[in-house]
């Protein structure tokens, strides 16, 4: 049963015409559009994927800007169930991106605080492309610790390359320990 607008008021301490206002509007957007999925609880869900989905893919990883972003929105007719605008996409952005490195930042401490018992077997190598690459491999994993141009491949040289990755040779244990 559907709550009266009276009641929603008092519930949520907003004037009755404010309420009355917004149910009109979500009822035009339910003719307009002929559904009511995205009024639901399911649909509002499925719009915030929808929305940081695209702009994770779109922009992130494809570089995309807002306005683009803004563009593909509305020809999905998002804006009619949603306050999208460039600006609100840049700030979607600017927090995406500002959890993906709150994200790294715990996982890396993570690691760190539990880096006296990761136990690697490392491999190493050389690689051609335009220029050599030196290339270190967990060989448990396939995580690669170090790649890097180089012009020289002796020892002090690898030595220099794993030690800015903060790795360190434990030779009695036969492992290296991040």
């Amino acid at each position: 049963m559907e709550d009266s607008v009276r009641s929603i008021s008092r519930k949520i301490g907003v004037p009755k015409s404010t309420v009355h206002f917004h149910k009109q509007k979500i009822s035009e957007r339910i003719s307009d559009q002929g559904t009511d999925f995205w009024e639901s609880d399911l649909g509002r869900q499925h719009i915030i994927r929808l929305v940081i989905g695209s702009i994770y893919v779109f922009s992130i990883k494809g570089g995309k800007g807002a306005g683009l972003l803004n563009e593909f929105f509305e020809l999905l007719a998002l804006d009619k169930h949603t306050g999208i605008s460039q600006s609100s996409i840049l700030r979607i952005i600017r927090r995406v991106e500002a959890l993906i490195l709150e994200y790294r930042d715990a996982m890396e401490k993570k690691m760190y605080d539990k880096s006296d018992e990761i136990k690697l077997i490392l491999g190493v190598d050389e690689t051609w492309f335009d220029k050599m690459y030196l290339v270190c491999q967990d060989l448990s994993s396939g995580y690669l610790l170090v790649e890097e141009p180089s012009i020289q491949r002796d020892a002090k040289t690898w030595d220099e390359s794993i030690k800015k990755k903060s790795i360190r040779f434990c030779p009695e244990l036969k492992y290296c320990i991040l």
